[in-house]
């Protein structure tokens, strides 16, 4: 973005764009997968996007599976519209090597407005 527009690090006008893009990543994710922590299809949706077999059955199988997933959040609201699937990661580690090679930050300041999204959440810095 900063170089279709001519910004530079500084510029005023692209931490704004910056700003409103990582709300626009949370908002996203929340219309696609939901933000009821305690819808049972939108966490089963997220499994089987996530491709956890089988889904579960209760809440609480959903979230301990998805807890235990490994997985880019960028890459999870973009296979919506680019139809790939998503690189589950056997580890943290090579999640967090993935996302800073990749540079596909989530913003995890805007993340707690999502009830499904928070158990996603993985420390990568």
């Amino acid at each position: 973005m900063c170089g279709f527009f001519g910004w530079d690090k500084h510029d005023d006008e692209m931490k704004i764009a910056r700003e409103d893009f990582k709300a626009a990543m949370v908002k996203q994710f929340n219309d696609i997968y939901g933000k009821d922590s305690e819808n049972i299809e939108s966490w089963q949706k997220l499994c089987r996007v996530l491709e956890i077999e089988p889904i579960p059955g209760s809440l609480s199988e959903c979230r301990k599976s998805v807890r235990e997933t490994h997985v880019n959040l960028v890459d999870l609201v973009e296979t919506q519209r680019t139809g790939l699937p998503v690189k589950v990661f056997k580890t943290l580690k090579n999640l967090q090597d993935y996302t800073i090679r990749t540079e596909k930050f989530f913003p995890k300041r805007n993340a707690h407005e999502g009830g499904l999204l928070r158990y996603l959440l993985r420390e990568i810095l």
